[in-house]
């Protein structure tokens, strides 16, 4: 409840009080000048201006002596009606200041703060990575009007895993503000940047020292496989990257065939819906020994391309029940149970 404050009462009683006692002194000049006993029109305007210095009065109460109403200016308007100009006297001068002094005092039930800032720096907890910490930049980016609060949410994005980041960013170019905009295409282009920039490194490195174990080519089938997984890259382009990365990646199996190596061969050929190298890719995967809960997702997603629904499931059932509890897996796995 919103409380008012004296100064709002005063503003809201005087108007009454001041029309009251512009009628009751209209009243008092009238008497005095017949100078005889007061007529029926000089009591009624007496008993016009007692009832507005009555609601008058009322307002300047404090909140608790206001109510009831009809009650209250039934009292004051007996006050002001039978005492004129003491009761007026008596009432603002005495009554109302001590009433103010005796109203009881209480706690305020709530406290004001200010907006919390992004998180512009490192914070812990909430985690970065955490759904309402995406959301909430996702929201300031596209609907907020303050230009520094979508820029600070842009910054923002530096915390954040790449692939969300990523996303963020990529709201932010379609900022109406060039600021914006440009902060944003920055960052993308920095990543992006980096990206490439540990290409050549891996690229120079491997020309010098050689690949016997084929470390170097899964290390470059990663990088290249970022640009379609954190959407640095879309389209055509996309696909002459993943194409890259599955060169790669096919170059590393053949020095040595492990089951994380086909696993990231399987997420490749997905991307490029080649769904018959992704399921034998997958098929060794499970030769190789790796564990249900690193392959099932992929087989999901596998079958849920596909349109093969009851394999789908049949692949969410053999998560573990921790595997079932992660929260980018638990939605899916109730949505298809």
């Amino acid at each position: 409840m919103l409380m008012h404050s004296p100064a709002r009462r005063l503003a809201a009683g005087l108007p009454w009080l001041v029309v009251g006692l512009g009628a009751d002194a209209w009243a008092v000049s009238l008497w005095w000048a017949t100078a005889a006993a007061p007529s029926l029109h000089i009591i009624l305007l007496h008993g016009a201006g007692a009832l507005l210095m009555a609601e008058g009065i009322r307002q300047l109460l404090p909140a608790d002596y206001q109510q009831p109403a009809l009650g209250c200016i039934l009292l004051l308007f007996l006050l002001f009606f039978l005492l004129p100009g003491i009761g007026l006297l008596g009432l603002s001068l005495a009554v109302v200041p001590a009433l103010y002094r005796a109203a009881p005092k209480r706690d305020v039930p709530w406290q004001a703060l200010d907006f919390p800032p992004l998180p512009y720096q490192p914070l812990s907890p909430p985690s970065p990575d955490t759904t309402a910490m995406r959301e909430g930049l996702a929201s300031v980016l596209s609907y907020s009007d303050s230009l520094a609060l979508r820029q600070e949410a842009i910054l923002a994005c530096r915390h954040l895993p790449r692939r969300q980041a990523v996303n963020l960013l990529r709201i932010g170019l379609a900022d109406p503000t060039d600021d914006v905009r440009l902060l944003a295409y920055s960052m993308l282009s920095g990543i992006e940047r980096e990206v490439d920039e540990r290409i050549q490194q891996l690229v120079q490195q491997r020309e010098r020292d050689g690949d016997p174990r084929g470390h170097y080519a899964e290390a470059l089938a990663v990088l290249h496989w970022e640009y379609d997984y954190l959407t640095l890259a879309q389209g055509s382009t996309a696909g002459f990257y993943s194409a890259r990365a599955l060169d790669y990646i096919n170059q590393a199996i053949g020095h040595a065939n492990r089951a994380d190596r086909q696993l990231l061969r399987g997420r490749i050929c997905l991307a490029l819906k080649d769904y018959q190298s992704a399921e034998a890719a997958f098929r060794q995967c499970e030769l190789l020994g790796m564990h249900d809960d690193d392959l099932a997702p992929y087989r999901a997603e596998q079958a849920f391309q596909t349109h093969h629904y009851p394999m789908l499931r049949d692949q969410l059932s053999r998560l573990s029940a921790t595997a079932q509890r992660h929260p980018v897996l638990r939605p899916i796995a109730e949505y298809w149970r």
